[in-house]
Order: C-alpha cells, then structure tokens, then sequence
C-alpha cells in the first residue's frame, strides 16, 4: 500500500472522503486474515494439489501475511493488502510478465511466481509459490487454484 501525506492546513479537512475511509478501515480490519489463512486456507489436501514435496508446516509472517514452508524448502505464501483494483492496477507496472486471470476477485493476474488479485477498493490478495519448479502444475492451472484460495479469502467480512 502506498503511503499518503495529508496536504490540509489546521482547520481545512483532510482530502479523504468518508467513503474512502470506510473502505481503508474494512481494508484494514480484513487483512488481518492473512496471519491465519495459511491455517485455514492451506490445508494438507489443498498443499498436495500444489507442491510436489508437501510435508512441512504453517508460519505466522506478519498480522498481514503467512507461509506454508516445506521440509524442501519450498513455500507458498499469502499476503494481504488493503488496496483494492487501483492499487493492483498501480502495482501492475513491478510485474514481469502479468498475465490476465479471470474468475478471481474484481482484477487478478498470474505472475512467473503466482497470482496478485484485487476485490472492490479495499482487498488485494497475493499468494506466491517458491520455487516455481516445486510445484505439481504450473501456468493457467495452478494460477486458478491459488484463485480459490483468494476468493475464499475476499468473502470473509
């Protein structure tokens, strides 16, 4: 997420409006789902059906963030941001190579390690897998399964 500075004056109010701060505090409130969702979201069924070597365990990252670490030293992992389609398109430009994902969240794109994704103005849901050649598919089909587990994520409150 970017960062702002407020432009306003003692007395002027801020630029924001009350609608852009209300999407910013449910923003807020939803990426603390990012600690727990490889807990919820990375199950054993769902990690076989991603990497090839899947014994391994679950990492608390940041409030926002979390990995599946193998015992290979591969790992998938879930960020959470409280940045929505524009903040996606405004990322867009650090991405080698995005390809357009359909049927994940509002915008998603597959990247060379895995997917970014955005939901309204406020949910933007990044998983990767490293490395790339650990995993059991590759491309179009394993970008529609890290899908799921972003819109899975984007219908929590």
């Amino acid at each position: 997420a970017a960062c702002t500075q407020s432009t306003s004056t003692p007395g002027q109010s801020s630029s924001s409006s009350p609608a852009q701060s209300s999407a910013t505090a449910t923003g807020a409130h939803w990426i603390a789902n990012g600690a727990t969702a490889c807990d919820s979201y990375l199950t054993t069924a769902v990690v076989a059906d991603i990497l090839k070597n899947p014994a391994g365990h679950t990492k608390k990252l940041s409030p926002q963030a979390c990995s599946y670490e193998t015992n290979d030293f591969a790992s998938i992992s879930i960020t959470l941001l409280p940045a929505g389609v524009t903040g996606l398109d405004l990322h867009m430009k650090y991405l080698t190579d995005p390809v357009p994902l359909a049927g994940v969240g509002d915008k998603a794109v597959r990247t060379i390690t895995g997917i970014e994704a955005a939901k309204g103005a406020d949910r933007m849901c990044s998983i990767d897998v490293m490395p790339p050649f650990a995993t059991t598919t590759s491309g179009e089909a394993l970008a529609q399964k890290l899908g799921a587990i972003c819109n899975q994520l984007f219908a929590l409150p």
